[in-house]
């Protein structure tokens, strides 16, 4: 294994650069991905015909009222298509996207290299496992130090045989109640992290309580805390309660959803809160005035393509574009969306010196 030497870098998918470099970040994002082990089948007859069709205009009202329903709006394997996309982001000024499409989402290294040559912004590629549902048919047998090995693997060398590395842990995926197998992923990433100094992101439960319980997994597991982000914490309806103990315990914590065009929808057996943008500014303002503007993120998480420009969304500028304008109207000021955009995202995505 190499020598670890990453410590005061943050490392994209063509290599370490100076966090000063990473600019306006999207902490949050999917650029080619397959969710297609999510397809929910419909039940009646009519829908089953919609299930199967490209998506366009002519269905694009239905598809976003059932987004897990529509095969070919889980999956977006285009690059050309994500370099067009991901180009409306950099002339918007944007720099950085950190990639989360790790196993279970259909990670594409070579893909997501490409992309980066072609567009000339940093991409910051995920590892490590996403929820059970789509864990390998050997992870009952793997144990917690294979795990962590692959993990440390992907950030030093690569993965698999591409050379392409690793410059986060996640998103690791967590369901309710969390299956054992969940659980000997969630220490083996802070394991991972110990060895590495990585940063480390979370798709937590869908649950309040069971959120709480991977953090104190996570704690007990030696994690730091301090360079682990809990997202989604307003797609999954998270109290301020429970986001305030999130923060309290060091962790950064995600509003990633940022003009998300769905209609709720269920996911795992709950229904998805798809909140609006001045749902989330204000969220963000109340936590910014209670002490914790150091410890938020922001992105879209488009993982669906209906989020796309080219399908009737808003895209990956749409943060810069839209969302940056409406945070100032709402009485934000430059230095507290620079914190979300910039200075947060630089110091979260900046590697440690690993313990171990």
């Amino acid at each position: 294994m190499p020598k670890n030497n990453l410590a005061g870098k943050a490392q994209t998918v063509l290599g370490p650069v100076d966090p000063d470099k990473l600019g306006v970040t999207s902490s949050h994002e999917h650029i080619l991905f397959d969710l297609s082990t999510y397809f929910m089948e419909p039940d009646a007859a009519s829908e089953k015909g919609l299930a199967r069709q490209p998506l366009s205009l002519a269905n694009l009202a239905w598809v976003r009222v059932h987004r897990f329903s529509n095969l070919d709006n889980l999956r977006q394997p285009d690059k050309e298509l994500a370099i067009k996309e991901l180009l409306r982001f950099k002339y918007a000024g944007g720099s950085t996207l950190v990639e989360m499409s790790q196993n279970g989402l259909a990670r594409d290294p070579q893909g997501l290299a490409y992309v980066a040559r072609a567009t000339g912004l940093n991409i910051i590629m995920g590892c490590g496992y996403y929820i059970g549902l789509s864990h390998p048919k050997d992870m009952d047998s793997r144990t917690e130090e294979a795990i962590a090995r692959e993990i440390v693997q992907d950030i030093l060398v690569g993965a698999g045989d591409t050379g392409i590395r690793a410059g986060i842990i996640g998103e690791i995926g967590c369901t309710a109640p969390l299956s054992e197998n969940e659980k000997k992923v969630l220490r083996a990433c802070a394991l991972a992290q110990r060895r590495t100094g990585v940063p480390m992101d979370i798709h937590p439960p869908f649950s309040d309580e069971m959120t709480l319980e991977v953090v104190k997994i996570l704690k007990a597991a030696g994690a730091d805390l301090e360079h682990t982000v809990i997202s989604h914490v307003e797609m999954f309806d998270f109290s301020l309660k429970t986001r305030l103990k999130l923060l309290e315990a060091g962790c950064y914590i995600a509003y990633d959803n940022f003009g998300n065009l769905g209609y709720p929808h269920p996911y795992l057996g709950r229904i998805v809160n798809i909140t609006s943008d001045i749902v989330r500014i204000n969220g963000i303002k109340e936590l910014i005035e209670k002490g914790y503007q150091k410890k938020i993120l922001v992105g879209h998480d488009i993982c669906i393509k209906d989020s796309l420009i080219a399908y009737g969304g808003y895209g990956y500028a749409h943060l810069l574009n839209n969302a940056t304008p409406l945070m100032r109207a709402m009485g934000m000021t430059d230095e507290q969306i620079n914190a979300l955009l910039v200075d947060n995202p630089k110091r979260f995505l900046t590697f440690t010196r690993a313990q171990d």
